[in-house]
């Protein structure tokens, strides 16, 4: 049998082009859609505005923000049918058709924020502002993005000014203050981003879900506080002079620190990788510092629970395993635990010489047991 590899190659390569225009299709049609706001649909009345906003709420806190911004639109064909400020009923609550379509529109320009579609979320951005330009949310999520278009350190200090203008009229408001800590860790503002965080974590204790982030602010602002502390911690590496007392003191301090909020973080979140990779890294250097110390004083009590502390993060960190091995063998002269050890170090990473300690080890255990009986 033959045939003929360039018409196969062909037959594939139209295939290909095919599936792809007809994405693109699909994604123009679905945009067009979205944005259009199904206005080719006989605009209801008022009274189902408040119905389609619940609706349309719980669909954007699950994510479908496709079918939460139909919903969106659907209301604000609705609540256009008001011919003066009436009143709308959502979720039981009475409010104005101003405040209904306030809702509504800043949500649409989220969902598109969260799209990337950033010119269509400042456009509907753009008609909230109209209805109350100087509202929380309104300047929060112009600021957000300012942020996400700031390629230049202009349109950050604009984000900047956003953020604490949203504090100044609700000095509670955690988002803010953790969008603040992140513009200021960026800006190696280490200090007012450490001062933001802080309050960001203050003024969430019931780690409340936001729909745009991955995970509550109280949890993001420690992670990024402890991350904040280990670049402060930097400075004191390059300084070109001897340690102080306190300096000593302070890199302690640091040190705790980035380790406490974390710890704070993953009891939470313990399924959060990035809290749990950086709790391991923090750990090893405990843990590090803590074994060149024991050596000197012949400790290693305070070394191995740092050791252990993360092979319980992470069952998988081998290099735990391995100095708990050595602390066990050369150290503490404990061959029983160091074999315990150097098992688990063969079962992650199968290496000829890990096996050669643990097929030592095994003799040098098994005739102690022996000149015992």
């Amino acid at each position: 049998m033959s045939f003929n590899t360039k018409s196969l190659f062909s037959l594939r390569s139209w295939l290909f082009y095919a599936e792809v225009l007809a994405v693109i299709g699909f994604i123009v049609l679905a945009v067009l859609y979205i944005q259009r706001g199904s206005a080719e649909l006989e605009a209801p009345p008022l009274s189902q505005a408040g119905t389609f906003i619940e609706k349309a709420d719980t669909l954007f806190a699950e994510q479908d923000l496709v079918d939460a911004a139909l919903f969106y639109w659907r209301a604000l064909q609705a609540l256009e049918t008001a011919e003066k400020e009436q009143e709308v009923s959502v979720n039981g609550v009475s409010q104005t058709s101003a405040e209904a379509r306030l809702h509504a529109n800043l949500r649409i320009a989220e969902i598109y924020s969260q799209s990337n579609w950033l010119k269509d979320a400042k456009a509907r951005l753009a008609h909230a502002a109209r209805i109350q330009p100087d509202h929380p949310d309104v300047r929060l999520l112009r600021g957000k993005l300012l942020r996400d278009e700031g390629l230049d350190d202009e349109l950050l200090a604009q984000a900047t000014e956003e953020f604490l203008a949203v504090l100044e009229s609700d000095p509670s408001n955690a988002e803010a203050h953790y969008l603040l800590g992140v513009l200021y860790q960026g800006n190696r503002q280490y200090k007012q981003a450490v001062e933001h965080y802080k309050q960001a974590i203050d003024n969430d204790p019931e780690f409340q879900n936001i729909a745009s982030e991955k995970a509550p602010i109280g949890i993001l602002a420690r992670l990024q506080l402890s991350r904040t502390y280990s670049k402060m911690l930097q400075a004191y590496r390059f300084l070109d002079r001897e340690f102080t007392d306190e300096d000593l003191a302070e890199v302690s301090r640091l040190e705790s620190e980035a380790i406490l909020v974390l710890e704070q973080a993953y009891e939470k979140r313990p399924e959060m990788d990035e809290i749990v990779n950086d709790l391991v890294r923090l750990w090893l250097v405990r843990a590090d510092a803590l074994g060149r110390e024991d050596i000197e004083t012949r400790g290693y009590a305070n070394a191995l629970r740092a050791y252990e502390r993360i092979v319980e993060l992470d069952p998988q960190e081998v290099r735990a395993w391995e100095r708990m091995a050595e602390i066990y063998g050369s150290f503490l002269k404990d061959k029983v635990k160091a074999l315990e050890m150097y098992r688990k170090v063969y079962e992650i990473e199968p290496h000829p010489t890990v096996l050669a300690n643990v097929k030592s080890l095994e003799e040098e255990v098994a005739a102690e047991l022996e000149s015992e009986e």
